[in-house]
């Protein structure tokens, strides 16, 4: 009965690391961490990706006269695919 009850508690154990991991592992489309943000420095939200960058190191746009701000050139170009293919 011990036995079965500590092996039931690894199991849960295991599938809670598991589960942490692979929710961890979604949150991160870009698969970089975003550089660290000066004190009191703004964030600006990807409209692609929406990761939040600061705003020092956001890649920035005129699209429709409009300055957008995007985490890398990547997610930049990949909006303005899809931009291009909407219309």
């Amino acid at each position: 009965m011990i036995i079965r009850l500590a092996i039931g508690i690894l199991i849960l154990f295991l599938l809670y690391k598991l589960l942490r991991k692979g929710a961890s592992l979604a949150g991160r489309r870009s698969g970089k961490a975003a550089p660290p943000a000066a004190a009191g420095e703004d964030l600006v939200e990807d409209p692609y990706c929406h990761t939040y960058v600061p705003l020092s190191h956001a890649c920035r746009a005129s699209l429709g006269g409009k300055t957008v701000y995007f985490c890398s050139r990547k997610c930049l170009e990949e909006y303005e695919r899809e931009k291009k293919e909407c219309t």
